[in-house]
């Protein structure tokens, strides 16, 4: 073949291997390719290419005409100083030229393998990378003695550098590929949500945790501006000032940010975000990531929660030591004044002005008593005389006991409990306190007519069967302000009270391992739920 006509061919070769390699095809692919196209322009060549291993050992990488038996006794030969022209090309980095395997000495440990096979002449060209390392070697094989022309040279060297190409970038690409497979993994472990954008801050990257943190699917979010994952807009902006500006160096700080769901829940979140920079510290992008803390705001509310409840715990101890030890002495006290409040009832004729300061001193000890008896219960431990009653008769007892506070109004009590089996375990004592409690509230609140509907259902809750009991006036309700502070201590909205009964009724339920909180306000009144567990 003419040099133009076979230099042509050659080129069309070398096309053909690239455009191989620009299709992503595999590196087994891409050298067979190679080994196909140099022996169609050379027909009486036989075509060979061997990789190196990370054992240093040289391996079958393509052929096609050399037989197959001959590939498997060179497959694993260790490169030498004279370990034929393969070995000795891959040992020493440079060309290796044996005209005739016959006679020389390169091939003393291999040649009768080599000739068995009618394997008569041998030009190998190292396979060498960018960096200089040896990667394996491109072998021309003939059947007969033969020395190389300009061209073939020319055209060996070629072929080596073409695979030097194509293994350099495969394995390049099987790096990245590697690397971006670990990079997934890592990214689609982390349970935070991971989320990229441009420099305008459009969305270029939803990882799974923030699919599953936020509730969009990545399509859905892709190319949009990061606005609407915020729950008010004002952090938007103000994250541009302080997270996501190109200005700033590398910022680790957490700040916490409230946050929106694709269900319009809102949800408190911490935020670490940085610019994405290429080498040369150009700004490409930026990166958040956004870890949800609502259950550890939740564990914080509730241990600050019974820090105060052991914190009050203490408080009470303290007091109920105290309320004990001036029990003793005020009840004595208390017991001589009415002594003496008796005795000067005989003798002072009803009428007179001693007579209106007597009363006075005898309403005023009766108050301090009931001062002193509802200290005790807030603050006294609670001992439980537990038994067997119907709830309704325990708070139609309250009711009835507050007959003389009911004297003169339009007041009535109404019952929705058809059938409802209302036998529990409690003390009942304790109970008809309670509800004499929210029955006093409810008088002291309404206008007449005074209207207090209690109903009753039963429920389960934790696999305890309990009785769920509404009170509920018709008078002018709760404000927003008092609810959550309706069951401490010393607070009252009547203009007569010491502020303990919602406190003592909060412990006399929890006692009994119950609760009561203030209705949802969807009724007019106030409203207060009671849930009590049938047995203890």
């Amino acid at each position: 073949m003419p040099d133009r006509n076979l230099l042509e061919c050659d080129l069309r070769g070398q096309t053909l291997v690239l455009k191989r390699l620009a299709q992503g095809a595999s590196l087994d692919d891409v050298l067979q390719t190679l080994v196909e196209v140099s022996e169609q322009t050379r027909p009486e060549m036989i075509a060979s290419i061997l990789l190196l291993d990370e054992s240093g050992c040289l391996r079958h990488g393509a052929s096609r005409r050399l037989p197959k038996a001959y590939c498997t006794a060179i497959d694993g030969v260790i490169p030498g100083p004279d370990v034929g022209s393969c070995g000795t090309a891959a040992y020493t980095g440079k060309r290796v030229i044996v005209e005739d395997i016959r006679t020389d000495p390169l091939w003393n440990n291999a040649r009768e393998i080599a000739l068995r096979f009618s394997l008569q002449a041998c030009w190998s060209e190292p396979i060498v990378a960018s960096t200089g390392d040896v990667l394996g070697t491109f072998a021309m094989y003939y059947q007969v003695p033969r020395a190389p022309e300009q061209n073939d040279l020319d055209f060996v060297s070629a072929s080596a550098n073409l695979a030097a190409l194509a293994i350099e970038r495969v394995r390049y690409q099987n790096e990245v590929e590697r690397e971006r497979a670990v990079l997934k993994t890592i990214v689609n472990g982390i349970p935070d949500a991971l989320i990229s954008c441009h420099l305008d801050r459009r969305i270029t990257h939803f990882s799974r945790s923030a699919s599953r943190v936020f509730g969009y699917e990545p399509d859905e979010v892709l190319g949009q501006l990061t606005t609407f994952l915020y729950a008010h807009p004002d952090d938007h902006k103000r994250m541009a000032r302080e997270r996501f500006d190109t200005s700033l160096g590398e910022i680790l700080e957490v700040t916490e940010v409230l946050w929106r769901r694709k269900s319009g829940e809102t949800f408190p979140g911490e935020l670490v975000g940085t610019t994405i920079r290429d080498e040369s510290g150009n700004p490409l992008g930026f990166l958040g990531l956004i870890r949800d803390i609502t259950d550890r705001k939740k564990a914080e509310a509730k241990l600050a929660e019974s820090q105060n409840k052991l914190v009050q715990a203490e408080r009470l101890a303290a007091m109920g030591q105290m309320v004990s030890a001036i029990a003793h002495e005020s009840r004595n006290a208390l017991q001589r004044i009415q002594v003496s409040i008796d005795v000067l009832q005989y003798e002072i004729e009803p009428g007179c002005e001693s007579r209106d300061d007597l009363d006075r001193i005898s309403r005023a000890k009766a108050d301090l008593e009931h001062l002193h008896n509802e200290l005790r219960n807030f603050a006294g431990p609670i001992q439980l005389e537990i038994s067997s009653a119907n709830l309704a008769q325990v708070w139609r007892q309250a009711w009835t006991n507050l007959q003389i506070a009911r004297q003169g109004r339009d007041a009535q009590l109404i019952e929705e409990v058809d059938g409802i089996n209302l036998d529990c375990q409690c003390d009942a004592f304790r109970i008809e306190q309670v509800f004499r409690n929210l029955f006093e509230n409810a008088l002291a609140a309404c206008s007449d007519p005074v209207r207090v509907t209690v109903t009753c259902h039963a429920t389960v809750k934790d696999g305890v069967p309990m009785l769920c009991v509404s009170v509920r006036d018709n008078g002018p309700g709760l404000s927003e302000d008092v609810k959550p502070c309706v069951f401490e201590a010393f607070q009252t909205t009547k203009a007569k009270g010491t502020g303990l009964g919602m406190a003592i009724a909060l412990r006399f339920v929890e006692a009994h391992r119950g609760t009561i909180e203030v209705g949802d306000g969807q009724s007019t009144g106030a409203e207060f739920v009671i849930e009590l567990p049938q047995s203890l």
